[in-house]
């Protein structure tokens, strides 16, 4: 135990959980996936009816012991006769538990299932057909035999064929089809018990095989396990097996491709230490760990109390003057049919909570329960001694008696083999399981054995027992239970053993890897090309390893050496003209604008918003009418490599959540806000009241994380659309917001045109300048985007950097719509470190490309060198590449996951063919790769971007 000091530090070999986070992306419901349903439809009768034989014979011995002609037949068994007869059925399981692993791994889990079911069915018979105890106590020695290969085989084959996102569920109500059999025998015995002969026991007895009789009629009509496939080198039906059922068919599908991958690997990893024998439970210390963890599991399934109320529940109530005989059999229906609700709700919380959380409130909740139990029954029965009936303490056991099931059930009944499933990896898996039956069976046994004897010579105070062990659950379960919570078999495979393991399978579900030029911005001024990179690609997006000049002889080798098969890989060898470019980040852009590109330039900014936009934007008020054009925004810009976008919303909620719903459906990155406006706006298109628009904007917050709760690639900004459209409530009410929610970005207008500045002064006397307008409502923070940026003070300078704020140029827009040349002062912006980004402002220009955005960025920074007589210098094409790509990303506080190429960086990116599409300069023989990159810049259109990648997942693609 000291070694172990405490779960979490044990566990060496954890695995990013990249195939649990793809998994965790798919939003179409099991039910809703036909394959899946069909397979979910035959696994309950075919597998999960495997633990219902094991409740069925819990509650029939149960139930026979107040069968008369039963008692009568077998000359009324009392004390170890009675205990023999109970401990019988765990006997036989004891004795068949050395040769699972061995037909396990010989003949798969459908085989295993079938073979003990068809031993069930034999031993059913033969009880129905006893003649004396002896025979009665082999039948039973017989049925205990064939269950175990069926529990081990079936709960491993539901864990193994299950998709990720519903395994823990399906393996937890595994073990809650006990309680079905419980239900179905305690039905069964009280109809038959009125049977005046034998019959009133052989009856039920023979039922018994009913189970095993469906699953070997239904166990071929489920798929056999894939990892037992691939153990016996059977990949394509494997792989045709998760296609069908994870995927509906899909056999390119990325998921299954991953998972497959993940599969071959973890394996071929497991099998290389391992020599498929019991000896390998005890080879390493994290199988020891297993072991020990196995052994203890079994342990507390038995001796946490459940045995006394599985056998022996008359032994418990008639002490305390509780019942007679004729109401006995109605209590115990009462239980069972408890134990599966209150199983069944344990079992969907496998989901929600951490295993180790469960098992503590499980064995805590336990301990109160007995103490309870204990004190209750010491009461009962010191009152039905003294002739007096104590029926408080008589109801109080009972509650307790009813209290015990929801805590038993949220730990060792849902939870068990989830937890076993999981524990153990697979080359390990069925002897693993096994072995926990061992204890399991020989723990019950022992107790059925016991109980009897116990309760007889001490009454009461054998509960204690009880209570004492349970403190010891609690202390083992603290320090020693691992967390598997939020994880798919195979990353928890090596859960103990060395890192590197683990890290070797998750580099098996390496999506893509590139190899050839990239070209990217280390800072405003610092281009760097890397001629013959390799870059591996996880299947979540992340980039996993970035190698210089790796010659495309030498990938094979490369690949090797990180533990990567090529095949287990989507390839991308770029040839010459060819080379991979970090995403576009626009930092501003209005979405509703899309569909007036180009209308109302040369206006100034007030007359352009009352007679193009307002307009157009209300439009957005129907549903439907936003759905479309957003749906073509989105793709338009995806197609210009634009992966990543802060985008205005209009005034309503409602189009706002469509947004960002399409944001999220195609992989675009976006930020999404709803315009906030209640004034200086025509009556049809402004905000009814502060409070009206604030709820609004609360409504589409709560949206977002719904549809993307961590954020991934979407989420919420707060957007005053500028404080000419806000009065001083709304802007102190999204200033509120703000400070309630830091992680948001937040967007608005800053200082675009002399017209608007004006305008702003006139409406907030009280603050010279819009930077300390802003300030004041808490709405500059390091998240804020401030859009245009044209004309700004020494003063707002200082204020904006001191602030973290970041700008989004927006040069076409800055030149086309508001009443003059307005050219941002971007190099002063840079000179002092302030966050600078490009953005298309699509609805104010003639352009939504950024790379027109880039080209018109050059020019208006030669005209700020002009007027400024040579004080600010134009910028490069290095500069302006940066700002679309790192700078935005800066602005948008993206840096560390996007805007460049690093390990751990997340991949979005543009495969750019600069030989082939649009009218870009042609290529001469002659050129360099620099060469080739200032011609795509000034000359390339989106024709020339071939793919565009957000996340690692494509999102277009030209042939």
């Amino acid at each position: 135990m000291v070694a172990f000091k405490t779960a979490e530090k044990a566990q060496t070999g954890e695995a990013d959980p990249i195939l649990t986070r793809l998994a965790n992306e798919d939003k179409v419901p099991w039910y809703r996936k036909p394959n899946l349903r069909l397979l979910y439809l035959l696994l309950f009768p075919a597998c999960m009816g495997i633990e219902l034989t094991s409740g069925f014979d819990s509650q029939l011995i149960n139930a026979l012991q107040l069968v008369p002609s039963w008692i009568n037949y077998f000359d009324n068994p009392q004390g170890a006769v009675k205990g023999i007869i109970a401990a019988s059925y765990s006997l036989g399981s004891i004795i068949s538990l050395p040769f699972i692993g061995i037909i396990n791994d010989k003949f798969g889990r459908r085989w295993s299932i079938f073979g003990g079911s068809v031993i069930m069915v034999i031993g059913a018979l033969i009880q129905g057909l006893s003649v004396h105890i002896g025979q009665y106590i082999v039948a039973r020695i017989i049925l205990g035999f064939g269950l175990p290969t069926c529990i081990v085989s079936a709960s491993s084959l539901i864990g193994e064929l299950s998709y990720p996102k519903e395994r823990p569920v399906l393996t937890s109500l595994f073990n809650v089809s006990y309680f079905v059999g419980q239900l179905l025998a305690a039905g069964i015995t009280f109809g038959t018990n009125n049977i005046p002969n034998d019959y009133a026991w052989r009856i039920p007895s023979w039922l018994q095989m009913v189970p095993s009789l469906v699953q070997v009629a239904l166990i071929f009509l489920i798929p056999e396990s894939p990892r037992w496939l691939i153990t016996k080198e059977r990949h394509d039906e494997a792989y045709g097996i998760l296609a069908k059922y994870h995927a509906e068919g899909d056999r390119e599908s990325e998921f299954v491709k991953a998972e497959f991958a993940q599969l071959q690997t973890t394996i071929t990893i497991e099998l290389e230490h391992s020599e498929k024998s019991m000896m390998d439970l005890v080879r390493t210390s994290g199988n020891r760990r297993r072991l020990l963890i196995s052994t203890m599991l079994g342990l507390f399934t038995q001796w946490s109390g459940n045995t006394r109320l599985t056998f022996f529940l008359s032994s418990h109530l008639y002490p305390s003057g509780q019942l007679n005989e004729s109401r006995l059999a109605n209590y115990r229906f009462k239980i069972a049919a408890w134990g599966l609700v209150s199983g069944s709700i344990a079992a969907a919380l496998v989901t929600r909570f951490r295993r180790r959380v469960m098992y503590l409130a499980c064995t805590c909740s336990l301990i109160v329960v007995y103490i309870s139990w204990t004190i209750s029954m010491k009461y009962a029965i010191d009152g039905k001694n003294s002739g007096t009936l104590n029926s408080a303490a008589g109801g109080a056991v009972l509650f307790f008696i009813f209290a015990y099931s929801p805590c038993y059930n949220l730990g060792y009944n849902a939870l068990t083999y989830t937890y076993l499933v999981e524990l153990w990896p697979y080359a390990e898996r069925s002897r693993g399981i096994a072995y926990f039956q061992l204890w399991g069976k020989l723990s019950s046994f022992f107790t059925t054995f016991v109980n009897p004897i116990g309760l007889q010579n001490s009454g009461w105070r054998y509960l204690i027992s009880y209570v004492v062990f349970l403190a010891y659950e609690i202390t083992f379960v603290y320090f020693v239970f691992p967390e598997t919570f939020g994880r798919t078999l195979e990353e928890l495979a090596f859960l103990f053993e060395d890192k590197a393991y683990a890290d070797q399978a998750v580099h098996a579900v390496e999506k893509a890897f590139f190899h050839g030029t990239f070209i990217h911005c280390l800072g405003p001024d610092q281009l760097e090309i890397i001629e013959n990179c390799l870059v591996v690609v996880t299947p979540d997006g992340v980039i996993s390893s970035l190698t210089k000049s790796v010659s495309k002889e030498s990938v094979q080798q490369e690949l090797a050496s990180l533990g990567i098969s090529e095949l287990q890989c989507e390839i991308h060898h770029l040839q010459r003209g060819q080379f991979v470019v970090p995403g576009f980040v626009d930092t501003h852009n209005h979405a509703p604008q899309w569909a007036q590109r180009g209308l109302g330039q040369s206006m100034h900014i007030l007359d352009w918003l009352d007679n193009v936009t307002f307009p157009n934007e209300a439009r957005f008020r129907d549903p439907e009418y936003a759905r479309r054009i957003y749906a073509s925004c989105v793709d338009g810009f995806l197609q210009q490599g634009i992966t990543t976008a802060s985008y205005y919303g209009s005034m309503h909620a409602e189009a706002t959540k469509i947004l960002a719903d399409l944001c999220l459906e195609k992989g675009q990155r976006a930020f999404v806000g709803k315009c906030n406006m209640n004034r200086n706006a025509p009556d049809y298109y402004r905000d009814a009241t502060v409070e009206s628009s604030l709820s609004d904007t609360r409504d589409c917050i709560a949206h977002v994380r719904r549809i993307d709760p961590d954020g991934r690639l979407v989420k919420h900004v707060l957007t005053p659309r500028f404080a000419i459209t806000c009065d001083d409530a709304l802007l102190a009410g999204l200033g509120d917001i703000a400070r309630s929610n830091p992680d948001l970005p937040i967007q608005t207008h800053f200082n675009e045109a002399e017209q608007e500045m004006s305008f702003t002064k006139t409406l907030f006397p009280a603050f010279n300048n819009e930077a300390d307008l802003y300030d004041h409502f808490g709405l500059l923070t390091e998240r804020s985007i401030l859009a245009h940026c044209c004309y700004v003070s020494e003063y707002e300078l200082d204020r904006l950097r001191d602030l973290g704020c970041g700008v989004a140029h927006c040069p076409i827009s800055n030149m086309t719509v508001g009443g003059g040349f307005m050219a941002a002062p971007v190099r002063e912006f840079l000179r002092r470190d302030i966050k600078v980004g490009l953005g298309t402002d699509s609805g104010g220009g003639f352009s939504s490309s950024i790379l027109d955005a880039m080209r018109q960025a050059l020019v208006a920074s030669n005209a700020r060198e002009v007027l400024s007589g040579g004080k600010d210098k134009g910028l490069s094409i290095d500069e302006t590449f940066y700002l679309a790509t790192l700078g935005g990303a800066r602005v948008c506080c993206l840096d560390d996951k996007i805007g460049n190429f690093a390990v751990g960086k997340e991949f979005d990116a543009l495969l750019v063919d600069a030989a082939n599409g649009g009218v870009m300069t042609m290529l001469e023989d002659e050129d360099s790769t620099r060469t080739i990159f200032d011609k795509f810049v000034m000359t390339g259109d989106d024709r020339n971007i071939k793919r565009v990648f957000v996340r690692g997942r494509q999102v277009k693609k030209i042939s």
